[in-house]
């Protein structure tokens, strides 16, 4: 018995969670959206957000204020019960007030929160043609949320075991649409599986009998049901998990209504500058035609809008300017470096052929876009030789940019010509799907990158005249050296660790002048690297972070990269070596010594316990703190003999980075079992490198 209570003494230790410098992180909307021109009140939910003092959107004509939730120690303690699905991550409660101007287009927005110490994650916030309608959790299937008059949007959040039910009157030959988002509010959620909310909608007549029901759109995670109402009366549409899990981030937007809904724009392909002749199909409808006209490359979300409102948003794929586009050429037609396809499987022999040449050892590179466009093609391509031989073969291809997808169906082709021929190349559906909506774009390349990179957070906070981090990503190989280059910059800001040696993770920090203005600017990261021509310049994508189901992180790319000065903490920390040079150790040495400098301000009497900014198996720092008459100390990295003979049978010398976190502890929050230490204030060198000397 005395052994039991002792394990459980070391779990309650465990489960005592010391964590320093809590950031702002929302984990729901509620409701998520609004209708355009008006004003609407939104309750946010997440972690320390009742911190926030401002609120950020993607777009100028979006304006929120704060005010703060009522909520007794009692409704605060039933949200946490233990036998429920809730989260600690969901702890905290904000109300925003948002008005949207009459001018900002319908379509989805990134909002987030800033505080004092910085800026949240961010959130889909949605402009919708029609107005809220707000579910009741008192409703029932017998007293179901009555909706007076369509269309509107519905909003809610589905609990456990729950299902919502609303209640419209429709009249008889009506095209009823019911459109939901729900994993494009919240596409991951870390701590349920499959890593997102998975709706399931029906719609009944009076009597109780389906008339309609979805699970999904086609590939897509959220349901849409377009059906014609057989007579007049009232009808009911309810929805629920396809597993019954429930929560506040399992929230719902449904459009409800005899609303305009594309189904497919053809051709969903084009070049930026040059008008696009294109057919629209789907209900609701007032023309079937329209012309579209891009002004950037790449992937874009068009809507269509008639006297009812505005449509569901379907994907258009840009070339970029000056690139030629042919549009569904003749069988067998020659794909070349010189121009793209752009094509569909509308025949019923259900694959498509065209030729491809390629000199002796050329190397033949070819992209299919149809997935990452909204096509339903799930896309194989086969290249064959002239006896008819498959010499390559692709199905999936994973593109690590395409942070929302989950299933990468798009294929990219690889093969080296062993003498001057002429190839065909196969297109075809995994499925043996054909139709208009099985488009794709084909696109031959002489070299595509080996990698992507991206920088994360999206919004990085740093105190004026402190420093922070910023994080790169490489998903790929990156074969040699490259530079990193922070363009935006201030006079007086400085960066260390520009130089990527190597690792799929390279950290970046930057100090701001003593004194900076607390202000928020765009910055850009590019990296260069050597190339075939010499050096060459990739961006940096900025991206937020977001776990699935407890393991997969995801790169969610953002509206911009931002630096956000805030208030300076009353001291800053550096080191009393060029940071340009890396720090060295032999296999014989015990640790690493280190000279901390402080610069206090005046009156500044805390102490500041000192911390490993990345620790790993080789390093490690007794705990030590700087004292309060103390502006300098030595500390030392200590070696781990066991690691340091694991590397002696490698042959390559490694370099780490390394930064020293200096943190004042702050206010001790208890979460249900949970404990929380907040930071007062965090303050950390410049990033370092330490090298190993053989």
């Amino acid at each position: 018995m005395k052994s039991i209570k002792i394990i459980l003494a070391v779990l309650c230790t465990f489960l005592t969670t010391s964590l320093y410098a809590q950031k702002l992180t929302m984990g729901y909307l509620f409701p998520a959206g609004g209708q355009v021109g008006t004003t609407v009140e939104i309750e946010a939910g997440g972690l320390n957000i009742n911190r926030a003092t401002k609120v950020l959107f993607s777009h100028p004509g979006i304006k929120a204020k704060l005010e703060p939730v009522e909520e007794s120690k009692n409704e605060r303690r039933k949200r946490r019960r233990l036998n429920d699905q809730s989260s600690p991550q969901l702890a905290d409660r904000i109300k925003l007030i948002i008005t949207i101007a009459p001018d900002v287009p319908c379509g989805m927005y990134d909002l987030r929160l800033q505080g004092p110490k910085g800026v949240s994650n961010q959130l889909p916030f949605e402009v919708a043609s029609y107005p809220n309608f707000l579910e009741s959790k008192k409703s029932t299937k017998n007293k179901p949320n009555k909706v007076e008059s369509l269309p509107a949007v519905l909003c809610g959040y589905v609990t456990p075991g729950g299902i919502d039910y609303f209640k419209f009157s429709g009249h008889k030959g009506d095209t009823i649409v019911a459109s939901v988002k729900a994993r494009q509010l919240v596409p991951y959620i870390a701590d349920a599986v499959p890593g997102w909310f998975q709706p399931v909608i029906k719609i009944t007549d009076a009597r109780g009998k389906e008339i309609a029901y979805s699970d999904d759109y086609h590939h897509n995670v959220d349901p849409v049901i377009i059906t014609t109402l057989p007579k007049d009366g009232n009808y009911m549409l309810q929805i629920h998990d396809a597993i019954y899990r429930g929560r506040q981030d399992f929230n719902y937007r449904i459009q409800l209504g005899v609303i305009p809904f594309v189904t497919g724009r053809y051709p969903a392909y084009g070049v930026v500058g040059k008008k696009v002749k294109q057919e629209l199909a789907g209900v609701n409808l007032d023309a079937t035609k329209t012309t579209v006209k891009v002004k950037k490359d790449g992937y874009h979300h068009l809507t269509f809008t008639n006297k009812i409102g505005t449509s569901n948003a379907v994907q258009f794929y840009a070339l970029p300017k000056g690139k030629k586009l042919i549009h569904c050429p003749k069988n067998g037609s020659h794909l070349t470096l010189n121009a793209a396809i752009a094509d569909s499987l509308t025949s019923t022999s259900k694959i498509k052929k065209y030729k491809i040449y390629a000199e002796d050892r050329e190397q033949i590179i070819v992209e299919l876009i149809g997935r990452r466009n909204g096509s339903r093609i799930d896309a194989v391509m086969r290249l064959r030789d002239q006896g008819g031989n498959i010499v390559a073969e692709v199905d999936d291809t994973e593109d690590p940019i395409q942070g929302l997808m989950t299933f990468h169906a798009d294929p990219v082709l690889k093969y080296t010509a062993t003498d001057a021929e002429e190839f065909i190349l196969e297109v075809e559906d995994l499925h043996r799907g054909y139709g208009k909506d099985y488009h794709y774009l084909l696109r031959r390349h002489r070299q595509m990158p080996s990698f992507n990179a991206f920088v994360s957070p999206a919004n990085i906070t740093i105190p004026s005249g402190g420093t922070s981090t910023f994080r790169v990503d490489i998903k790929g190989k990156l074969k040699r050296p490259a530079n990193l280059i922070v363009k935006g910059l201030p006079k007086g800001y400085t960066t260390s660790s520009l130089k990527l040696r190597a690792g799929r993770r390279w950290d970046v920090s930057i100090t701001s002048a003593k004194g900076a203005e607390v202000k928020r600017f765009p910055i850009e990261v590019k990296m260069e690297y050597p190339g075939p021509d010499g050096r060459e310049q990739a961006d940096v994508l900025p991206v937020d972070k977001m776990l699935q189901a407890f393991y997969y992180e995801h790169h969610i790319p953002a509206a911009e990269l931002a630096l956000d000065v805030i208030e300076a903490s009353p001291y800053r920390m550096s080191v009393d070596f060029n940071i340009d040079n890396p720090l060295t150790f032999k296999f014989t040495d015990e640790a690493i010594p280190v000279k901390i400098l402080v610069d206090k301000d005046p009156g500044f009497n805390d102490p500041i316990e000192l911390l490993l900014g990345r620790k790993n198996g080789i390093f490690s720092l007794e705990p030590i703190s700087i004292l309060p008459e103390e502006k300098e100390k030595t500390i030392y990295i200590k070696l781990n003999p066991t690691a340091l003979e694991r590397l002696k049978k490698r042959k390559a010398k490694p370099y780490w980075q390394m930064y020293i976190v200096g943190t004042v502890k702050g206010e001790i929050v208890r979460q249900a079992r949970r404990t929380f230490q907040n930071a007062k204030y965090s303050e950390m060198t410049p990033v370092f490198m330490i090298h190993l000397d053989r």
